[in-house]
C-alpha cells in the first residue's frame, strides 16, 4: 500500500498511535487525537467513522510496517551461519527505533483490554517464532546441529529477544554489564549448555 506521509488520514493516524504510547487506550480521546493532528474531531469521524475504527485502523497499519520490519530482522537463506544470525538478529532487534516500537507499547498495554484474537502481541510473536522454527529445521536437515524440537529453540530465541526490546527499550531496563557480552554468554548457554 502507497502511504501518503502528508495526507490528513496519516496525520489522525499517527497522531493516534503517538498518544496511545502516551496515554494508553483509555487516555486517548478523539479530542486529543484532533489537536494532535491539527484536524477537527468532525474530520476525524468523517475519515474514520468511530474512534474504535480509527484505533483498528492506526493499529493495523503499525502491525504491517512493523511486520515487514520484522520480516527483514528474521530474513534468511540457504547459506546462513547459525551463530551469525542469532547474532543479527539480536543486534537488529534491539536497535529497532522508539518509533518502531510504538506498536509494542500499545500491544503490552492492551493486553488487559481487548479480546485475545484482537491483540498485536500474540501475532508478533508467532510471526516470529514461525521464521525461527523454519530457520532450525534447515539448520538440522543441512546437519549443521543435532536434532532438537525446532519450536523449543524458537521459543528460546524469541524470549531474549522479548526481553531486550520490552524490558531494556520500552522500560528502560539496561542490563548487567555489556549489551554484547550479554549476547555472547546467552549464545555460550545455548550452544554448550550448562553441564559439565
Amino acid at each position: 500500500m502507497e502511504v501518503n506521509y502528508e495526507s490528513t488520514e496519516y496525520k489522525i493516524i499517527y497522531a493516534t498511535i503517538k498518544l496511545l504510547d502516551n496515554y494508553g487506550l483509555n487516555g486517548t480521546t478523539t479530542r486529543k487525537i484532533a489537536s494532535e493532528a491539527g484536524v477537527s474531531e468532525v474530520t476525524i469521524f468523517r475519515k474514520f467513522k468511530t474512534k474504535k475504527n480509527l484505533l483498528n485502523v492506526a493499529k493495523n497499519f503499525y502491525y504491517d510496517d512493523f511486520l515487514k520490519k520484522v520480516d527483514e530482522i528474521f530474513e534468511f537463506d540457504d547459506n546462513t551461519d547459525l551463530r551469525e544470525y542469532l547474532i543479527n538478529v539480536w543486534k537488529k532487534s534491539v536497535a529497532l527505533t522508539d518509533e518502531d516500537l510504538n506498536i509494542m507499547k500499545i500491544a503490552i498495554e492492551e493486553l488487559r483490554e481487548i479480546p485475545f484474537e484482537d491483540k498485536v502481541l500474540p501475532k508478533f510473536a508467532n510471526k516470529i517464532l514461525y521464521k525461527l522454527t523454519q530457520f532450525f529445521k534447515l539448520q538440522m536437515k543441512k546437519g549443521k546441529i543435532r536434532e532438537i524440537n525446532p519450536n523449543v529453540g524458537a521459543l528460546n530465541i524469541l524470549g531474549i529477544i522479548l526481553e531486550g526490546i520490552i524490558i531494556w527499550k520500552i522500560y528502560l531496563k539496561e542490563p548487567q554489564g555489556n549489551v554484547d557480552s550479554y549476547l555472547d554468554d546467552f549464545l555460550d548457554i545455548f550452544f554448550n549448555g550448562i553441564l559439565i
